[in-house]
């Protein structure tokens, strides 16, 4: 089949100048198509008819020859190995790649809760010690704090029995004692005296405990605090009723020395910690230097307090005395009494037998006084050959008899140098707490008139009348 070549010119000039389409041209202006699109419409359909008589099925034939046909092609086909398809050949090969990373994945996710775990247990551990030691920090501070506390109230006072108290009572409190008794050793004696309690009954059992002789004994050679089975014969009475079972004894020394030792009595046996027994040690620490303190501060009250010639109580000592028997007399609503003694001719023996004589027979006159005395009584030196004895709860006949025995036990003894000597006494009494003041100028109103009267007798003074002569 042949093409025709396209026309290069559209329209020619006529010769005459008139102008002419070509005849192609004028088909498509008359509406029909030009020869090369007949000819490509003519393939075009020729084609067309082609491919319909290829895809369609044979005519003439049946369905059902038809469906045999493709039925014994299906049947070759399976008859044959079928190759696997594109689609299916990639995803069974994905399949083991799946596996390995769900294997790894599983493998990573255990690594890392076993490390985390350890992280986790490292870190409570950490914790935990940090805790501990946040908590021995804040122990070491309270124990710190209690410790100054403690040494502050101790060295409040130098009086020897409020310190003794206030040491007693703080250990008991750590310790949630019963009760409690405070002991200090005897100078020169293998023993310790009690000297302070609290919540026992009066006159106690255990007043005094020997050194080799339990709770003691075992306490000392440990030198540290410790809960001991307490005797029953050593186990002191309760005010609330009964006996303590088991008591805690702590040690008291001071650069090594022995000052005494805390009995802390419990009801039933208790292990201590080792930070109570620290804060114990630290508090009987304490106490034994606030106790030398107020003992140095005693000794040096008593020698202040104290004559040095008899080692009776001087008359600074016998005012203080006296003032609290007053107080005490009024409050209680007893009566009080005041002997005032002299001895008979004092100048005489100095005169004859020398000052170092007459000091002998003050010193053994005082001896005297002492033991005739009831041991309530409080007797001292009031100045020279003078001595006063004070009296409480007594009246006015007590104190005459006593009197009377005290000057007939000074008659019959012997003073050094062989000499025999006579006292006179002075006696006033009363239980009127407006006479209290006047008590000792009415003794030593009686006294100038049993001197007056021949020496060596009693005279009791009027305390109704006034006071006629005074005398300081």
């Amino acid at each position: 089949m042949s093409i025709e070549p396209r026309p290069t010119a559209i329209a020619t000039r006529s010769a005459g100048g008139a102008t002419r389409l070509v005849p192609w041209v004028a088909s498509i202006v008359r509406g029909e198509k030009s020869p090369a699109t007949a000819a490509k419409s003519a393939i075009s359909d020729s084609e067309m008819v082609r491919r319909r008589v290829v895809h369609s099925p044979p005519r003439g034939r049946s369905s059902k020859e038809i469906g045999s046909r493709s039925g014994s092609s299906i049947a070759r086909t399976r008859g044959r190995p079928r190759a696997l398809t594109y689609g299916n050949s990639k995803r069974e090969g994905s399949l083991p790649d799946l596996a390995s990373v769900l294997l790894v994945t599983s493998i990573l996710l255990v690594v890392a809760f076993v490390l985390l775990t350890v992280s986790l247990m490292r870190l409570r551990r950490t914790t935990r010690q940090l805790q501990l030691a946040l908590e021995d920090e804040s122990g070491a501070r309270d124990r710190a704090a209690l410790l100054l506390a403690i040494a502050s109230a101790v060295n409040s006072s130098l009086a020897l029995e409020e310190v003794l108290n206030v040491a007693l009572t703080h250990a008991g409190r750590i310790m949630g004692a019963v009760a409690g008794a405070m002991y200090l050793v005897t100078p020169g004696k293998a023993e310790m005296r009690r000297q302070a309690e609290y919540n026992l009954t009066t006159r106690a059992r255990g007043a005094v405990r020997r050194l080799d002789e339990e709770p003691l004994s075992t306490a000392l050679a440990a030198m540290r605090p410790l809960v001991l089975k307490l005797a029953e014969e050593a186990s002191p009475g309760l005010e609330a009723g009964g006996h303590p079972e088991h008591v805690l004894v702590v040690p008291m020394q001071r650069s090594g020395q022995l000052m005494g030792a805390m009995e802390l009595y419990l009801n039933a046996f208790r292990e201590i910690t080792e930070d109570q027994a620290d804060l114990l040690t630290g508090v009987a620490s304490q106490g034994a230097i606030a106790i030398r303190h107020a003992q140095l501060f005693q000794a040096q009250e008593e020698n202040a307090l104290t004559d040095e010639l008899t080692k009776l109580p001087n008359r600074r000592a016998l005012a203080q005395r006296y003032i609290q028997e007053m107080h005490r007399a009024r409050r209680y609503h007893k009566s009080i009494a005041f002997l005032m003694i002299d001895l008979d001719h004092f100048k005489q023996v100095n005169d004859t037998y020398g000052h170092l004589n007459g000091d002998a027979v003050l010193f053994e006159l005082a001896k005297i006084l002492t033991s005739g005395a009831r041991e309530s009584d409080v007797c001292a030196r009031y100045g020279g050959e003078e001595f006063g004895i004070i009296l409480h709860e007594t009246t006015e006949q007590g104190a005459r008899t006593l009197a009377e025995r005290i000057r007939a036990k000074v008659a019959a003894a012997t003073f050094p140098g062989g000499l025999k000597l006579t006292i006179s006494i002075g006696v006033a009494a009363t239980d009127e707490p407006a006479l209290f003041t006047t008590l000792i100028e009415r003794a030593d109103q009686a006294l100038y008139a049993a001197k007056q009267g021949g020496r060596n007798q009693v005279r009791v003074a009027d305390m109704k009348g006034t006071p006629s002569k005074q005398k300081v």
